[in-house]
C-alpha cells in the first residue's frame, strides 16, 4: 500500500474517531440536561444517543487534550470509549433531584475512567486492572517509604503488610518501577508550526506512590466533608466556591444553545447570610469556622487509622 493510500486512511480513521457517536438525521435540539432527565423517567436509550451526539465536540476537546498530554494520540478512539464509560457510570449515580447539572456532575467520573485508561496503558502490562491498581499503589507507597530497599528482608517485609506471596511483590514492584520510569513526550511546536521532539519530561503523576497517598488524601476530604450538616456543607461550598454536590469548581451555563464552563465565584459571608436568610454575617462566618473544625478533627481520625 502506497503512503498517499496510508494517508488516506488515516484521515478516514480520524474523521470517523471523531464522529462516533453522530446521528443522520440529527436529533431535535434541546438543552443538554433536558436529555438526561427524559432519559432517566422515560428509560428510552435514544436519550442517551442524542445526549452523545450533543456532547459529542466537547468530549472530543477533552479526549484530544489527555492524547496531547501524554502523547497517545494512536488512543483516540480508546480514550474516548473510557470517556463514555465515565459518563455510564455517572448515569448510575445521578440524581436530578440535587440540582446538580449532569454536565457538571460527570466530569469526575469521565476523568477517572480516563486516568484509570491511561495508566493501564502507561504500565505496559494488560493485567494491571482497576482491582489490581489499589494493590500496586499500596505496595509502592511502602517500597518508597523503606527508601527503595530491594533487599530479601525488605520484600519480605513488604509481603507481611500487604498479605501476599514475595514472588507476587516484586513483580508488582517490578511493574511499579516501570512505570514511574516511564518517559511522557509532551507535545512542542517550533516556530513554524511543526512538532518537534523538545520538551520531553517524565510525568510525576504518574507514579503509584504518590497516586496512592493522592487517593488517601482525597477519600479522606470527602469523608470529612460527608460528616458535615447540610447548612456547614452549603457555607463551606459558597465560600470556597464550588459545588456542594459534586464539588467541580466550574458550573455550566448555556449561552446561545452551546454550553460554557465557568468558575463558581465564591461568596462573602455576608452575601451567603443574605442568601440563606440568616439573621447576620457572624452566623455564616461561625458555621464556616465551626465546619472547618470538625473537618479538621474528622481528618485527624481518618489518618490515625493509617499510622
Amino acid at each position: 500500500m502506497s503512503e498517499e493510500q496510508n494517508e488516506v486512511l488515516a484521515q478516514q480513521k480520524l474523521f470517523w474517531e471523531r464522529r462516533m457517536y453522530r446521528l443522520d438525521p440529527a436529533p431535535p435540539k434541546l438543552p443538554a440536561q433536558e436529555y438526561i432527565v427524559r432519559y432517566l423517567t422515560e428509560n428510552e436509550d435514544k436519550y442517551l444517543a442524542w445526549y452523545l451526539h450533543d456532547q459529542e465536540p466537547a468530549l472530543n476537546k477533552l479526549v484530544q487534550a489527555a492524547c496531547e498530554r501524554y502523547a497517545m494520540a494512536e488512543h483516540f478512539a480508546d480514550i474516548k470509549q473510557a470517556a463514555v464509560c465515565g459518563i455510564l457510570t455517572a448515569l448510575q449515580k445521578y440524581d436530578s433531584a440535587v440540582g446538580a447539572p449532569f454536565v457538571a456532575f460527570q466530569k469526575r467520573y469521565i476523568q477517572d475512567s480516563i486516568d484509570d485508561y491511561i495508566r493501564t496503558a502507561q504500565s505496559g502490562v494488560i493485567t494491571m486492572t482497576v482491582d489490581t491498581y489499589p494493590v500496586l499503589r499500596r505496595i509502592m507507597a511502602i517500597y518508597r517509604q523503606s527508601g527503595d530497599d530491594c533487599s530479601d528482608s525488605n520484600i519480605q517485609k513488604i509481603a507481611s503488610e500487604v498479605n501476599m506471596d514475595v514472588k507476587s511483590v516484586r513483580k508488582y514492584i517490578a511493574i511499579g518501577t516501570l512505570n514511574e520510569r516511564r518517559v511522557d513526550f509532551y507535545r512542542q511546536y517550533d516556530e513554524d508550526g511543526e512538532e518537534t521532539g523538545e520538551g520531553i519530561a517524565v510525568d510525576t503523576t504518574s507514579q503509584p506512590d504518590k497516586l496512592y497517598f493522592r487517593a488517601m488524601l482525597y477519600d479522606a476530604l470527602h469523608q470529612a466533608y460527608d460528616s458535615l450538616t447540610y447548612r456547614e456543607q452549603r457555607t463551606i461550598a459558597k465560600h470556597l466556591g464550588f459545588c456542594d454536590t459534586c464539588w467541580s469548581v466550574k458550573k455550566v451555563v448555556l449561552i446561545n444553545g452551546e454550553i460554557e464552563y465557568r468558575p463558581i465565584k465564591p461568596m462573602t459571608f455576608k452575601e451567603i447570610s443574605h442568601s440563606a436568610s440568616r439573621r447576620s454575617d457572624k452566623a455564616s462566618e461561625r458555621t464556616y469556622n465551626n465546619a472547618l473544625e470538625k473537618m479538621r478533627k474528622a481528618l485527624l481520625s481518618y489518618l490515625e487509622l493509617w499510622q
